[in-house]
């Protein structure tokens, strides 16, 4: 069985060196970790050692499970490019999401309209301040 470290390189070696760039650039790696054991831990112990103890009481349920499907999403190696975007999410679902990872939304912009939106979505980290895009199909 393959650990966390191989199951990330094995998927990142998956992407197009576009795509890495991409997905470097925008913290993927940092991402997958959380929501790995975001899923193999479930939310109250993941916030039992997540240094804010998220997801907390603002999390609805249905935040919760939007997580989770946005977390499996990540482990898909999904959102940080237009072209394979988050789905099923909402805008809520997303903010939220990135608020689990310590990220507050800063900006989003809709970048195409097809069957549906596409949002360009910019978030900042609540430490040290530097900031990501994120795509997510509403």
């Amino acid at each position: 069985m393959e650990n966390i470290s191989e199951q990330l390189e094995t998927l990142i070696n998956q992407f197009s060196e576009k795509d890495t760039k991409l997905c470097l650039e925008n913290r993927f790696p940092y991402l997958y970790t959380k929501a790995y054991y975001f899923n193999r831990d479930g939310p109250e112990s993941y916030a039992s050692s997540d240094a804010f103890n998220l997801p907390d009481s603002s999390f609805s349920s249905e935040d919760i499970e939007l997580s989770k499907l946005g977390c499996k999403q990540i482990l898909k190696g999904k959102g940080f490019s237009p072209k394979n975007p988050f789905r099923n999410l909402g805008i809520r679902g997303c903010y939220k999401l990135f608020e689990l990872f310590h990220f507050n939304f800063t900006n989003q912009q809709v970048t195409e309209v097809l069957d549906g939106m596409l949002d360009k979505m910019t978030f900042k980290h609540f430490v040290d301040n530097k900031e990501i895009i994120y795509y997510n199909l509403i």
